[in-house]
């Protein structure tokens, strides 16, 4: 079962962490003049308005059906707003392609780093993608139904980068089958298998559930054996 991280691009890699959904809106600067954040600006703003309103079209219409006319009246823009501000419907894609490898290897670089105990590292890795899932769970189920759609270059990449992270992940696992926290068996398939749950749950996660995502990323460490948290 494939696990889709993908680092689509290698601009990607220079702004881990900086979801352009999610990412918070700092204090003013005091040098710009134009009102905008320190952080965001309101043309950033608006780019990133309309990436969520293509996630939604594509995850109800699909990419082919989908338009820019009904991304557009999605987020209450006009169609040539949508190309100004983004591009193309293929643009629209591919920054959804980047924003899904920024929280997947976020995830990963916060999980690794709440500890040196790689029990530890595992169950943070699980919180932060399941976390991630939850959030932008719109953003996810289009990469992962629509990869097929992006260029072939950026379909290379983002298999190179999903060898990247499974091969990391896999370096966890490897340490605490030697420690007999997990099981043995092939690395590649026990890291596949315990990041397979969090990343199809947008088919069946609702956000009126009765569970927080804390609380579901808990199950799934519970399920292979890294106990309750704490």
């Amino acid at each position: 079962m494939s696990t889709h991280p993908g680092r689509a691009a290698s601009a990607a890699k220079q702004q881990r962490g900086k979801s352009p959904l999610t990412a918070e809106t700092g204090p003013a600067s005091s040098g710009d003049s134009g009102g905008a954040s320190a952080d965001i600006t309101e043309h950033e703003l608006k780019r990133r308005a309309i990436l969520e309103g293509a996630a939604a079209v594509f995850a109800r219409r699909g990419f082919v059906a989908g338009t820019t006319k009904e991304i557009a009246a999605e987020v209450g823009l006009s169609q040539p707003a949508i190309y100004h501000y983004v591009g193309s419907k293929s643009d629209l894609l591919r920054e959804i392609a980047l924003q899904v490898d920024r929280d997947l290897f976020a995830a990963l670089e916060s999980g690794i780093a709440r500890s040196t105990n790689p029990a530890e590292q595992l169950r943070g890795i699980i919180e932060e993608y399941t976390a991630a899932v939850v959030r932008d769970r719109r953003v996810f189920a289009v990469f992962w139904q629509e990869g097929h759609s992006l260029p072939q270059e950026i379909q290379d990449r983002i298999r190179e980068d999903q060898r990247d992270f499974i091969t990391r992940v896999g370096k966890i696992v490897a340490r605490l089958q030697r420690s007999k926290v997990l099981p043995p068996g092939p690395v590649a398939v026990m890291a596949r298998a315990i990041l397979s749950m969090p990343s199809w749950m947008y088919h069946w996660y609702l956000p009126e559930g009765q569970m927080t995502a804390t609380e579901i990323a808990d199950v799934y460490c519970r399920l292979i054996g890294l106990g309750e948290r704490r």
